[in-house]
Formats: C-alpha cells, structure tokens, sequence
C-alpha cells in the first residue's frame, strides 16, 4: 500500500511539473504572441501617423503653390491692366498730338516733298485709271505741290491741279470714282489701324509708357 501511494504521488508530481511547464510555455508563446501584435500595432500606428503628417505637409504646400500661383497671377494681371492702361493714355496722348504733328511736317518743304511723292505713289498703286490724275490741294500749297505733280507725270500720266480752299495740309489724288485722300483729315481716318501700328512700333522699340501717363 505505501509503495502504491509513492509511485501514485511520484506520478502526479511529474504530471504537475508537466503541466506548469507547458503553462510556462504557453504564456510565454502568449506573452511573445501579444508583444509581436503590440508592436505591429506600433509599427503600423507610426506608419500610419507618418503618411498622415507627410500627406498634411504635402497638402500644406500645394495649398501654397496655388496661393502662390494665384497671387502671381493676380500680379501678373494687375500688372498687365496698369501697363495696358499706361498704353491706353499714351495712346491717346500721341492721337492728339498726331494732326499738329502731320501739320509740322508739311510746313516743312523737304517733309512736304516726301509726302506728295508718297502719295503720288499710292495712287498709281491702288487707283485703276492712275494714269489720268486730278490732284485737289489747298491754294496756298498748289505751286509747291505742282512740281511735284509734273516730275510723277513724265512716266506716261497726264494731271489736273485743282485747287480747293480749306483743304489744308495735304492732298487728294482722284482718278474716276476713286481717291487717295492724303490730307491730315484722310490720314488719320482709319484710326484703329493706325493705333495698332503706333502701339506696335511703342513694342518694336521695347519703350515703356512715359512716366506721368495715367492709368
């Protein structure tokens, strides 16, 4: 009987310290298991925090690239208005000073020369019947212009002077139904094209507006 009981107590000893080891195993499997997770979740905590500060810090500076952009392109806008202003007043600055201009130069004799060839010119290029001229110029001008009128006319066209009081500086070229009106009046008609061409020689010769010009 007491040999029974030894090998009876022996056997659930062994048995007792079998089960506190394999419950030592699983709670250090358990404790390794739940230390993995704990820093997986830290792991993928720091990670999401990360893209979450890189994606507020990328968000950050778009949202000043395009403030950055609009406030460039509202500069560049304002700029443009106040430049296009400036060209505006000086525009109107140089149409008011164009017929005193126009007015100069044909006082001028060697001006005034230049100018009727110029337009003798254009009406033997635009006018069908060039070749039979009246030429309509203010009487004060008609004996400097004459001349002018005989020197065009020895290539083959025949011209009548008419003189017409009141017209001013300049000259009109008729040849049947059609003229080149090459008074200061008839210069300055075709205002838009002319606007255009001093605009574009402002351009040509990369001028600025005069200082003063308005806006």
């Amino acid at each position: 009987m007491n040999g029974a009981t030894s090998v009876l107590e022996a056997q659930t000893l062994a048995l007792l310290r079998r089960l506190a080891r394999e419950q030592d195993a699983r709670c250090h499997r358990i404790q390794d298991d739940a230390a993995a997770q704990a820093a997986e979740i830290v792991r993928k905590a720091r990670a999401e925090a990360r893209a979450r500060v890189h994606h507020a810090a990328a968000e950050t500076r778009r949202e000043q690239e395009r403030a950055l952009l609009q406030r460039r392109a509202a500069l560049d806008t304002g700029a443009r208005q106040s430049r296009q202003g400036a060209l505006g007043a000086w525009l109107e600055q140089a149409w008011a000073a164009l017929p005193d201009t126009l007015q100069a130069r044909w006082q001028d004799s060697g001006a005034r020369a230049q100018w009727c060839r110029a337009a003798l010119a254009a009406a033997t290029r635009s006018l069908l019947q060039h070749d039979v001229l009246q030429i309509e110029v203010d009487p004060r001008w008609a004996d400097d212009v004459a001349p002018l009128v005989r020197d065009h006319c020895r290539d083959g066209c025949t011209a009548t002077m008419t003189p017409l009081a009141g017209l001013g500086a300049g000259l009109r070229i008729r040849a049947g139904h059609a003229c080149v009106d090459a008074t200061i009046p008839g210069l300055l008609a075709p205002r838009a094209r002319i606007a255009s061409e001093l605009l574009a020689e402002f351009g040509r010769r990369g001028a600025t507006p005069p200082a003063g010009t308005a806006a």
